[in-house]
């Protein structure tokens, strides 16, 4: 995996740093005995060197500032990546299935081919039972669903705690 690092954003953070060490008459020495850091890792984080997080704070609190405050900078909020066709619609999709607990769907056993039948109804998905599988086995481990087992074939049922348990 490639390293990332935003340039921009380090140093504008060690350019607050640095002001605000500055503005409290303290050297990079000061906060190098503050922190129990080498001077070099100081001027690193204030020329926007890539450093840790707990660094990072530990600087602050040497300089007297809360993080938040450095981190009040002008930065273009935007991912690295745009998130991709197939990933918003596994989100759409897991938003779906959980819409289905809360309307008692899965109060009686459900295969994945009746969910994918019933999302086709509901919101004219084309989903493969593959898919919709994958998502009830993550369900099936977390809080939501039972597995009831009848030959190969998985049917889900909302766990029995939550279906008595309904306000």
């Amino acid at each position: 995996m490639i390293k990332y690092k935003n340039d921009t954003a380090l140093a504008a953070l060690g350019k607050q740093i640095s002001a605000k060490r500055i503005f409290e008459d303290l050297t990079i020495e000061d906060v190098a005995e503050m922190t129990g850091f080498a001077y070099n890792t100081i001027v690193n984080i204030e020329n926007g060197s890539e450093t840790n997080l707990s660094y990072f704070m530990a600087v602050c609190f040497a300089i007297n500032v809360h993080p938040k405050v450095i981190f009040d900078i002008e930065l273009d909020i935007k991912p690295r990546f745009p998130l991709s066709a197939p990933r918003k619609e596994k989100s759409r999709l897991t938003a779906r299935i959980k819409d289905l607990f809360d309307r008692e769907f899965f109060n009686t056993s459900r295969s994945a081919k009746d969910v994918a039948s019933r999302l086709t109804t509901d919101y004219e998905l084309d989903v493969d039972t593959k898919t919709i599988s994958a998502l009830l086995l993550r369900f099936a481990k977390g809080d939501y669903l039972d597995i009831i087992k009848n030959g190969r074939k998985n049917y889900y049922i909302l766990k029995k705690q939550k279906r008595n348990n309904r306000p």
